[in-house]
């Protein structure tokens, strides 16, 4: 199954933070939402609570997301 996240992003400064719209996969949305609490540049609010949305989208969505991510040079820094 696919996911697709949209997250509350950090190291912006003290009490700012900007969304980003990250994609997943995993077998259920629990399992997504433990996995994505991983993520670099996530707010740590305890709990998952740096994640706004979840949905689950087909495996086309899912590639184009996975796409743009590879385009985006925050999310990319090397």
């Amino acid at each position: 199954m696919y996911y697709k996240l949209v997250m509350e992003g950090g190291h912006v400064g003290a009490g700012k933070s900007y969304d980003m719209v990250r994609y997943f996969q995993g077998d259920d949305i629990f399992c997504v939402l433990g996995n994505s609490v991983h993520t670099p540049r996530l707010k740590k609010k305890g709990c998952g609570r740096g994640v706004k949305f979840i949905k689950e989208i087909s495996w086309r969505e899912y590639m184009r997301g996975k796409r743009q991510e590879k385009r985006d040079p925050y999310l990319n820094r090397n």
